[in-house]
């Protein structure tokens, strides 16, 4: 099918596990390519029994319909796992921000992956342990008691190379994403350099007490 090859390297199912077991896999019915223009809404309340595997293009996750930004989705991310064995009424919506082309995949095709091979069912508990820690820390990020406290509650969050991060959104974005106002964030960045708890440089961000 096309875009096997773009399933066996990034779907996290399929980390670890051989080859000839994912093309078998890959013969199972509910795989599906779906393609969003700009604005369509990809998943929600009533669209929650499928995970998507965005293969180009770039989506936002909202808390709801007009809500606040949970997550910026691109290339190779993965949307609608926590809520694909959940039958309550999810109220987080994912649309796309540019035209998107999406593997979907039915829960039963996933019922099949799971059934047929041990190692694809530990995956998955994987992932979700990982999507737990990213929640946590967005509570964290929320419950904080200032500006400064939810921002570097935020930078915690992002992928570290050594004690760097790259900050991938705009400031107008990160203020949505985390609860505070532009002129805030602005302010939050300057306290945590002048106390020596971040350097900034352009969109590299040097945590120095991690």
């Amino acid at each position: 099918m096309k875009y096997k090859n773009f399933l066996k390297e990034n779907f996290f199912l399929f980390n670890g596990i051989d080859d000839k077991i994912i093309d078998d896999l890959l013969l199972f019915e509910g795989i599906n390519i779906q393609e969003y223009p700009p604005g369509e809404i990809m998943q929600s309340s009533k669209t929650h029994e499928k995970i998507g595997i965005i293969i180009k293009g770039n989506a936002i996750v909202r808390s709801g319909d007009d809500g606040v930004i949970i997550r910026k989705l691109t290339t190779k991310d993965v949307f609608g796992v926590a809520s694909l064995y959940d039958k309550q009424t999810y109220l987080t919506y994912v649309s796309a921000v540019s035209s998107c082309t999406v593997i979907t995949l039915d829960r039963d095709f996933v019922d099949k992956c799971i059934s047929y091979n041990s190692s694809i069912a530990k995956n998955y508990i994987v992932f979700l342990a990982k999507r737990i820690s990213f929640l946590n820390s967005k509570i964290n990020s929320y419950t904080a008691k200032n500006a400064e406290n939810k921002l570097y509650s935020y930078l915690l969050q992002l992928p570290r190379n050594n004690n760097t991060v790259e900050l991938n959104v705009s400031l107008s974005t990160l203020s949505k994403m985390i609860g505070i106002g532009r002129a805030s964030l602005y302010r939050a960045f300057e306290k945590l350099e002048n106390n020596g708890t971040i350097k900034k440089i352009d969109k590299l961000i040097i945590l120095n007490e991690v």
